[in-house]
């Protein structure tokens, strides 16, 4: 058992420590959580995004006390990252904050230096200009995709993809070709005779339909985000009426299901 008695403070900094030596407690190698201490930095992600998602989820529904519990658990998240990391002999925590620090105030001259800037584009063209002349961050020559993130979720890899290569011309006059390609690409899925060959085609319909949302200056994460929100709201009202008839889900036909999801329809849901 560890003796600690949480001190709470208004000051960031003590808390900040608080949160640390919490941290610290639960990978401590005797005492400390069993599931704590088994974490490894790649266990970590799935977490971090859970966390993060949730956080999402507050401030879209605009949830102050839950926005702030959240985001206290994506730090917690992050300050047992670091701690994994110390421990592991990586790095430490101090390291990778005072790094952070430095490249922050090295790409913002505007700031902490007497660089003069007149609007946002000029802060991105010296941001990037900084990091490859002073960083080093070369861009690879023969990657004409090089800086995507690898890791971020596909649908927005696929957006960044067609738009940067839009950027140099490789893209439709209007949306009428984009329209044809979904099209073209649906006949294609249809006819697709096995499993490999439906995944290929399902890919390339994805592809395209990603298109015909950035032609129209949409992202797809938010078409995507809203369709869902509008399907889970009118199947609750459908479950909610169909209990309201007496009836179960699993028991219901294809005609009640098609005599349900148009009452719901019909309800401008």
């Amino acid at each position: 058992m560890i003796d600690y008695t949480l001190q709470k403070s208004d000051d960031v900094i003590q808390d900040m420590k608080n949160l640390y030596d919490i941290v610290t407690f639960l990978r401590d190698p005797k005492d400390g959580c069993p599931w704590d201490k088994e974490q490894t930095p790649r266990d970590m992600i799935r977490g971090m995004q859970g966390e993060i998602y949730e956080y999402i989820d507050a401030l879209n529904e605009g949830d102050k006390p839950h926005q702030s519990e959240e985001l206290g658990d994506v730090f917690l998240n992050l300050f047992l990252l670091g701690k994994i990391h110390d421990q592991e002999g990586d790095f430490s925590l101090a390291e990778c904050l005072n790094d952070c620090c430095e490249k922050y105030i090295r790409r913002h001259p505007h700031v902490f230096s007497n660089v003069e800037v007149s609007n946002t584009e000029e802060v991105l063209k010296n941001w990037n200009q900084i990091k490859e002349t002073v960083e080093g961050r070369h861009k690879k020559e023969d990657d004409f995709f090089d800086g995507m993130t690898k890791s971020a979720p596909e649908l927005e890899q696929c957006y960044w993809i067609s738009k940067k290569a839009a950027k140099v011309g490789f893209d439709w006059p209007d949306e009428a070709g984009v329209v044809d390609k979904v099209n073209e690409e649906l006949n294609e899925v249809v006819e697709a005779k096995d499993h490999d060959a439906k995944m290929e085609e399902l890919g390339d319909l994805l592809f395209s339909a990603v298109n015909l949302c950035r032609i129209n200056h949409i992202k797809p994460q938010d078409a995507l985000s809203y369709a869902n929100q509008i399907f889970v709201k009118r199947f609750n009202r459908l479950y909610a009426l169909a209990k309201a008839d007496g009836l179960s889900l699993e028991s219901l036909t294809p005609e009640q299901w098609n005599d349900l999801w148009e009452r719901v329809k019909s309800e401008n849901n």
